[in-house]
């Protein structure tokens, strides 16, 4: 429910940001704002399923719920931004943003949807994802505003974020086809959070997490980024690289002949 709340909040402030006419330093405070919800949701969305599997409380209402949720945060607010920025701050034509807005939100409601009928309580079954999972995409989509709503007064810095900006539509159309495809996406929280770990994970994860703190702007979009590529990546790589089958006839048993 934190996470449909932080969504619903995202879609007022990104209502607020159009509204705004002209005023840009107004509009890049309410998209700001928008995206950081977004991140907010997310929060609430890592740790729900992972704390219901603990305490083995997982129901079919709870799994419901939360892709109703994620369908608000994940699905329809980030579709309504990448609308919001880009509308009037891209080369495509105003109609191609409102195309690639809508197939955003249509393969973030089949993502979820093909999610909630593959997926199972085991916690085995959450270790990976088919397809891209709809935070990391929305992820993209927020922390990609995030920079340029940031720092509205510095001219140059906005002159130097808008190749991202002009570029979002078709980032928010790859990533779109990304949700509904079989590349498979390791589970972040829950592959940090399994079994023991040494003292040096902890040390990373505290360097990691100062990094972000001081370059919050930047480094949530190159970690929110790295991770959408490297699922293509690693698939490209296992297509290229795969081990060919081995002849099992030439290493039968005698006694078969």
């Amino acid at each position: 429910m934190g996470n449909g709340v932080c969504g619903f909040l995202a879609l007022l402030k990104i209502s607020e940001g159009l509204t705004q006419g002209t005023n840009a330093i107004a509009q890049a405070a309410s998209y700001h704002w928008a995206a950081w919800l977004i991140l907010a949701g997310m929060v609430f969305d890592a740790m729900d399923g992972r704390v219901a599997r603990m305490t083995r409380t997982t129901t079919n209402f709870g799994a419901q719920l939360d892709s109703l949720c994620d369908l608000i945060t994940f699905g329809v607010t980030p579709g309504l931004l990448v609308y919001a920025v880009c509308h009037t701050a891209t080369f495509l034509p105003n109609r191609v943003v409102e195309v690639v807005a809508v197939l955003y939100v249509m393969c973030a409601l089949i993502r979820l949807a093909r999610f909630n009928v593959e997926s199972s309580p085991d916690e085995k079954s959450h270790q990976e994802f088919a397809g891209l999972p709809s935070p990391a995409a929305a992820g993209v989509v927020a922390t990609s505003v995030i920079p340029w709503t940031a720092f509205p007064e510095y001219t140059f810095f906005d002159a130097s974020w808008q190749f991202v900006l002009k570029g979002l539509p078709i980032i928010a159309f790859v990533i779109a086809i990304l949700m509904v495809s079989r590349i498979r996406y390791a589970h972040v929280v829950n592959r940090v959070l399994r079994g023991y770990r040494p003292f040096v994970t902890l040390v990373e994860l505290v360097l990691v997490f100062v990094l972000v703190a001081l370059l919050h702007e930047f480094a949530l979009f190159v970690a929110f980024l790295g991770y959408t590529i490297a699922g293509p990546m690693l698939w490209f790589r296992r297509g290229v690289f795969r081990r060919p089958a081995p002849d099992v006839s030439a290493h039968r048993d005698e006694s078969w002949f």
